[in-house]
Formats: C-alpha cells, structure tokens, sequence
C-alpha cells in the first residue's frame, strides 16, 4: 500500500507531534518535520514529500507564506496551510503563493482528508498542465514558431516572446500596436495579406493561413507562414485570431534554389543537342527532349508509352539491362556508360554512347536514370569505312608485295634455267648423244610451260586487280571442258603413273563464262596432279544441286594442314609449296580461282587432311535448260 508522503511544519513541536498523530491514524506517512522555513526547504530538497502543511507563524528568518512561496516556485509541491490566523491580511498574503488549502486550527481530519486528497489531485493536473507548457514552449522555440492574438476590432497585436524572437527582437521590445507589426511585413507582400485578410473576415471561414515575407530587426529578409484560427465575440471579449507564426525562410530559400535548379535542368533538358531521356527504375520513359526524339524518329507521345528495350537493338539488349541490373544492385554505382545501338523508326540502326546516371532519395531508394545519348553513327560509318580502306590496302600490298615476289622469284627462275640449259647446248651440242639432247630440250618444254603458266596467271591477275576482266556468260558444257583440261593435262599425269578420270554424269549445262571456267579446271586439276604422288589417283565430277552444278576435283595426294587451309585463298598469306616431283608453283593459282568463281555467282571451299589427300569443289549456275 502506497501512503501520502506528508512534511509537517510547524513552530511548536508538541502541535507538531499531534498533527504527526492524527495523520498517522488517518493513514498517512509523515516523512518529517520541521520548525524554521529554512529547515522546511532543506528536507524538501532531500525527502521530495508529496504535500507540505504549513504553519503561517515560524521560527526564523522566514515564515510560512515566505517559504511556501519559495518551495512552490521551486518545487512546485502542493502546500496547506494550517493556522491559528484568521484576519484578512493574512489570507491575501498567502493566497499569492497559491496555495492548495487553508485550514483553520484547530481542524477536523476529515476535512484535513479532503483538503489533502484535492491538493494531491490538483497537483498532479497542475503538473501534466506545467508538462504540457514546457514540451509545448519547447516545440515552439524548435519549430521557429512564434504565438499571437489579434484583435481585428481595437487593431491589438499580441506576439509572445517566441514571436518576437523570430523577427530578432527581445520580449520587452515591440508593443501591441498593429501598425508597428504591419511595418514588420515586406513592402511588396502587404498589400496581398491586407486583402487576402479582409476578404477572410468577410467569408465564413474559421481558418486562415497566409506565406509572406518579413523584415527582421538585423534588416534581412525572411519568410513565415501565418496560421489562424477565429474566435467568435463573446460578452466580455472582442472578436479574436489566435495563431501561430513559423519561420519558414530556410525551407522557402530551399524551394526557390530547388526551383531555380529545377528551371536550370529544365533548359539544358530540353535545348541541349545531345538526347536525353529519363525514366523509370524498371526502364519506362517517364521524360525525353527533341534531340532525342529527332535522333530515332518518333514523336514524345509515342517514346512515353514505351519502354528503353523497345528501341534498343536486340544485339545490345542483353548488356544494356545488365549495365542498369548492376547499378541496381549496387548502394555505390550511380553512374556508368556503354557503346549501344537504338532502332530508329525507319529501320535504320543508330549508334550511341549512353551515359547513364542513376539518381537515389535520402534511403538511397533508386528514383530514376538519366541518360544522355550522343549519336555517334556517322563516325561509326567512317570507322567502318576505314575498316574496309584499311583491309583493301592490305590487301594491295599483299598483291604488290606478291607481284614483286613473282616477278623477282619466280619469274626469274625459269628464265635462269631456260638459259642454263640453252646455254649448255649451245656449247655442247656437238658432244652431246641424242638422249642428252632429248632430256635438255624436255628441260626447255617444262620451263617454258611453267612461264607461260605464270605469264597467265599475272595477266588475269592483273587483269582482275585493274577491273577490266568482264564476265561473259554463256552456256557451257561442263562435262566436255573436264574432259578438254584431262586431256591437256593427260602427259602430266602418265609422267608420274597417276590415274586421271572423269565420273560419267547427265551432260550437265553450265551458265558461265567459259574461259573463267577453263581457268578454274586448268588450276584446279593441274594442283591436284602436282600434290599427288606416283601411283596416286585425281577424280573429277559433276554434280545437279538444285540451280547449281558442284564440280568437284579429288586427289588421294600430300593433303593440305588445318592451318594452311585457312591461307589458299589469301593473298597476304604468302601459301606456297612445291609437288611431289618438286614442281613449282606461283601461290596465284587458287586466288584466281576464287575472283573467278565468285564472279560467275559460285563458291569455292576444299575438304582435306594432312596424308589423306583434298577435294577441292566449286559451284556455278545451271543453265536455264538443264534445270
């Protein structure tokens, strides 16, 4: 059971001990008691009693109502008073203090009991209201909030010193006249709040609220909202508007620099030259400027209902949401950039470089991506360009370094043994036996053939390289050509024991230029006799493959190594190697025939294996009739 915690004071100590008494056998706790208003304060401090009965009359410096006042003021505990004093004077003196009870002696304890219960429960009100106050001044002070009361009838301004303290001024500076609080708004605001007020007077409304400006005491310039609410007349009180004024200046500054920035962003938005667009964490376009929309071809309304995967190329999808999936993820990546390719609405492609910005709120929740696009297809075009330059003019001086390699080398080495051999019978033909003879004159045949091949060669080489090598298309019997190059080549082929035939077919017709052709054959079958060793077999055939003829030349000879495969057709590669009975080549032979069959609509490509032998195979277009 908790009991009412009771300090007696009181001069003399037998009355003292027979309150003690009483107010134990009522139920009460008496912590103490004291005779002199200092001793009372000392236990105050110390035991924090929950009510004081006071004796008026007290040893000391102090009496009753002295110390009651002071304990009150800074304890703020209920006190009675209990005395043998009934005048008047008395009475007022004490009513100052405010005190909870005043009893007379002697007293009656359950009139004590009500008078302490009364004093307990309007102390604790007392105290929540005292509460309430300092949490209430606390948060005005904080909220840079003043109080005021205006009396729109006798033109009363009652500010509290919040109020004041927000304009600069101290709590004894300002009187209640209107006029000087109306000096206090800006010049340019005065006239809107005379007649925004006015007209609130006139309205129903009970509530009024106004943003303006202020002159502060320092002569600065700040902003404040007013808020208030109205007050019917009452019999003994005018018309009133009580209300509160906040100073708003830092949040206003904020909102015109927001604004000004804002406005700022807005233009480099809409007039820079660049694309920029805006949209959503999950992509969606929520803004975009003209640059943009000029870039890819559609209208603003169009580009809003859409989402950025709509215009990205499907080739640059995957890393585009990547890039964004990443930043994302990410508490520290706001901003990246990637090379990406738009679809514009007539087809075309559009290159980019997107920088994209990834914009957070105060949680680092994301809000939205910026990006600015900048059109970089024409360079794009001219990289593309320079690819193709660059690939060309290796390609020339591939063919000028091949050309001078022919014509230094093997050019050169026919000549040198056509004269060794010329010059050997010119001195010897007299001592030479007709077999010497035959074998020197068959030594001439072979190195004259090989000029004469290579003499081809560069002259439909160069012939291709200068672009005056026209195609004439005619209508060819593939079957009967074969047969015309197997036959040229049928000596070549008994020197060295190999088998050289044709598979029978139907007589296929060919649609293509016959002397391109020929060529083609004569390459491709002579290579075929010279990889081949002695003993060996090369195969040719003809093949129907729908609006082609596939010819096809098989050998069983040395074969050709992945690698080298890759170097036949090239003309920087520099591929070249000798035959089985160390015949020579010029490394011309299947680049001719590669320009040659691509120009009569075909393809070359071989199937070989190191040891095992090559098929090389081509295709032209059938004649209209054979199809």
């Amino acid at each position: 059971m908790i009991y009412t915690k009771i300090l007696i004071v009181e001069d003399e100590q037998i009355v003292a001990k027979n309150i003690e008494k009483r107010l134990t056998a009522g139920g009460y706790e008496v912590v103490a008691s004291a005779s002199t208003g200092e001793e009372a304060i000392e236990k105050v401090q110390h035991l924090l009693p929950d009510i004081i009965l006071m004796d008026i009359k007290l040893k000391g410096k102090m009496d009753g109502i002295e110390t009651a006042d002071f304990i009150r003021k800074h304890y703020q505990l209920p006190v009675i008073f209990l005395t043998s004093y009934t005048d008047e004077e008395t009475f007022q003196r004490a009513k100052i203090t405010e005190p909870f009870g005043f009893l007379i002696k002697p007293f009656d304890i359950k009139e004590l009991n009500r008078s302490v219960e009364i004093a307990i429960y309007k102390n604790k009100i007392y105290k929540e209201l005292l509460d309430t106050k300092l949490r209430f001044e606390i948060a005005i002070k904080a909220g840079k909030t003043g109080v005021w009361e205006f009396w729109p009838t006798k033109k009363k301004y009652y500010g509290d010193k919040n109020l004041k303290s927000l304009y600069g001024y101290e709590e004894k500076e300002l009187s209640d006249d209107l006029e000087v609080w109306s000096t206090l708004v800006y010049k340019d605001d005065q006239e809107i709040m005379s007649r925004t007020f006015n007209n609130f007077l006139k309205s129903s409304k009970q509530e009024f609220k106004l943003e303006h400006r202020i002159y502060k005491k320092d002569g600065s310039i700040g902003w404040v909202v007013d808020h208030g609410l109205l007050f019917e007349a009452e019999s003994n009180k005018p018309l009133r508007l009580i209300g509160t004024t906040t100073d708003i200046t830092e949040r206003k500054e904020a909102e015109i620099e927001l604004q000004k920035s804002e406005e700022k962003f807005r233009n480099v938005f809409e007039s820079s030259g660049m694309g920029m667009i805006i949209t959503s964490p999950d992509g969606q376009y929520t803004k975009v400027n003209q640059a943009f929309c000029e870039m890819i071809g559609y209208k603003e309304k169009e580009i809003l209902k859409s989402n950025f995967r709509d215009f990205t190329h499907p080739g640059d999808f995957e890393k585009s949401t990547e890039l964004l999936r990443d930043m994302l993820k990410s508490e520290f990546s706001e901003s990246g950039f990637l090379e990406k390719r738009y679809l514009h609405k007539n087809g075309e492609v559009i290159w980019a470089i997107t920088t994209i910005s990834l914009i957070r709120d105060f949680e680092k929740k994301p809000l939205y991506f910026i990006a600015q696009i900048r059109d970089i297809t024409k360079r794009k075009r001219y990289e593309e360009q320079l690819l193709v330059y660059a690939e060309e003019l290796k390609t020339l001086n591939a063919a000028k370094d091949k050309f001078f390699s022919i014509i230094s080398h093997d050019l050169r080495n026919p000549f040198n043994s056509l004269l060794g051999v010329t010059e050997f019978i010119t001195q010897s033909y007299d001592e030479m036996n007709p077999a010497e003879i035959k074998e020197s004159v068959s030594n001439i045949y072979r190195s004259s053939q090989q000029v004469y091949n290579l003499i081809l060669n560069l002259l439909e080489w160069s012939r291709l390289q200068t672009g005056r090598s026209e195609v004439e298309k005619t209508e060819l019997n593939i079957s009967k050509m074969i047969d015309d190059v197997i036959s040229l080549y049928s000596q070549n082929a008994i020197a060295k024991k190999i088998k050289l035939s044709r598979v029978p077919d139907e007589g296929l017709i060919a649609y293509a230029d016959k002397y391109m052709i020929e060529t083609v054959l004569r390459n491709l079958i002579s290579n075929a006799i010279k990889f081949t060793p002695k003993g060996g077999r090369v195969t040719a055939e003809c093949i129907k493959k729908e609006n082609f003829i596939e010819v096809i030349i098989t050998d069983n000879g040395i074969g050709i190594s992945g690698e080298n495969q890759n170097k036949l057709f090239k003309i920087d590669e520099q591929f070249k190697t000798d035959g089985t009975a160390d015949e020579k080549g010029t490394g011309l032979g299947l680049i001719l025939c590669k320009e040659f069959v691509e120009k009569n609509s075909g393809k070359i490509t071989l199937e070989s294996m190191e040891g095992k032998g090559t098929k090389m195979l081509f295709t032209i277009p059938l004649a209209s009739r054979s199809t």
